[in-house]
């Protein structure tokens, strides 16, 4: 399945950004920003996740396609995931109970009842810990902090698995300094955590070098990518070669991805929906019994 990626508007976009500056320049900026987190759904009676775990990761795209609600609910009955990691989600985006889970917001549109866009986890067993890790860099300086929101449940082993539901900064070129703070901090949380690790989301890899940010994070806390998909995933572009060839964006870099530590992977798809911009990527991953040997922090 491939996924359209439609032009921006040159002129919509510099009024996007006009818009958000003059809002900042008015003091908007702090009231836009969300720490809101909020319970979406009751949990089923499951008091630990199985040996095997099915997962899907989707960036919503706000939840502005009309169909998005009913693909997600279809997803839900069809593939009856342990797990569901949404970005850029919005909290109204479940309809179907059966599966509990936690919106964790990062921003808000400045305008009367604006949604509130962010991150939303899903699952079967309720997390015995929630962690919101927001950036404190901004899309364009001025617009959206990006979130990840880490997430602690109960194994079969009496073990905990650490599930981190990723989302990037975009907009950042050059040096990457800023995503590379982002990716820092996720590895302090994942280096305090013995037991196995799943690391899933929308990060942005649109160039080489990104990519190789986030595969050197993997290779120093022994995560493995998961591979296999079909094509399909969604990747950069901004609609015109001019802006590609000045931000460096590759066309054949997937944004969404998925690793784990203490897991194998046995399944990889994407599922045929296209009410978003992105796909949704659906894995099945078997628990290893042996345990995971404690990362220590490198010594500055």
């Amino acid at each position: 399945m491939n996924v359209e990626r439609p032009g921006i508007s040159r002129g919509i976009l510099h009024r996007v950004i006009f818009g958000f500056t003059l809002l900042c320049a008015l003091g908007w900026l702090n009231g836009c920003q969300s720490t809101e987190i909020l319970r979406v759904a009751d949990f089923s009676s499951a008091e630990q996740l199985p040996n095997h775990i099915t997962l899907v990761s989707w960036n919503a795209q706000k939840g502005s396609d009309v169909r998005f609600r009913a693909d997600m609910a279809h997803l839900l009955v069809q593939h009856n995931p342990d797990f569901v990691l949404m970005q850029e989600a919005t909290e109204d985006l479940l309809i179907h109970q059966g599966i509990g889970g936690h919106f964790a917001g990062s921003w808000r549109y400045p305008f009367p009842k604006g949604p509130t866009i962010g991150l939303m986890t899903l699952s079967k067993v309720p997390p015995g810990q929630l962690m919101p890790l927001p950036t404190r860099h901004r899309e364009f300086f001025v617009t959206a902090p990006k979130l990840s929101l880490a997430t602690q449940y109960p194994l079969p082993d009496g073990r905990n698995l650490l599930l981190i539901n990723v989302h990037i900064l975009a907009f950042e070129r050059g040096r990457n300094k800023a995503v590379a703070e982002q990716l820092q901090g996720l590895k302090v949380v994942m280096l305090a955590h013995e037991g196995p690790i799943i690391l899933a989301g929308d990060f942005n890899t649109w160039n080489r070098q990104r990519l190789g940010m986030l595969e050197q994070l993997a290779s120093e806390l022994g995560l493995t990518e998961v591979v296999g998909f079909p094509d399909g995933r969604r990747t950069g572009g901004t609609g015109y070669r001019w802006a590609d060839k000045v931000y460096g964006i590759s066309w054949d870099l997937p944004l969404d991805r998925i690793y784990y530590r203490g897991f194998s992977a046995y399944s990889a798809e994407i599922l045929p929906y296209d009410s978003s911009d992105h796909a949704a990527l659906l894995v099945k991953l078997a628990l290893h019994s042996e345990p995971v040997a404690k990362i220590e922090m490198p010594r500055s």
